[in-house]
């Protein structure tokens, strides 16, 4: 007879056991997939700041400018590895960590487009992964063109 019992406790610890093993491990798969939900958020908030940060600094840089070719020029001198797309614009490459870098070597895109209308210089910037071409930040400015007059002139 205390054979059987053993054999009953044995079964029932070893059920008990197994339960105890599955419901760890299930909590642990919820526990991973917590950190790296948690990770994905904080690269993408990272991304998102970084790229607030450099679409304002080049929005500073329009700022200050006469006109386009001016504005064309502040930024490729702040950016010596950057390209004139379409006449009217400048594209800033950056690679994985926001260091101004070559095309080839580009993660990310910063894409300027100017117009003039009047006294006003009207940029658009988008920030840009190149990956998928999805937009992480755009900005849309407005700049009053100060008239300037020369000694002599009206």
């Amino acid at each position: 007879m205390t054979r059987r019992n053993r054999a009953k406790s044995s079964s029932l610890f070893l059920l008990e056991l197994i339960l105890a093993i599955l419901f760890f491990s299930m909590a642990s798969a919820v526990c991973v997939q917590l950190f790296v939900k948690s990770h994905l958020l904080s690269r993408d908030a990272w991304e998102l700041n970084t790229a607030v940060t450099e679409v304002s600094s080049a929005a500073e840089l329009i700022h200050v400018s006469d006109d386009i070719p001016s504005a064309a020029s502040l930024l490729k001198a702040e950016y010596p590895e950057s390209e004139v797309s379409g006449g009217s614009g400048i594209e800033i490459y950056y690679n994985e960590d926001f260091q101004s870098c070559k095309k080839k070597d580009a993660v990310y895109c910063l894409s300027t487009r100017f117009t003039e209308d009047e006294s006003m210089l009207n940029g658009e910037l988008k920030m840009n992964k190149l990956k998928d071409g999805s937009v992480i930040y755009s900005l849309d400015i407005s700049h009053h063109l100060q008239r300037r007059y020369s000694n002599g002139n009206e």
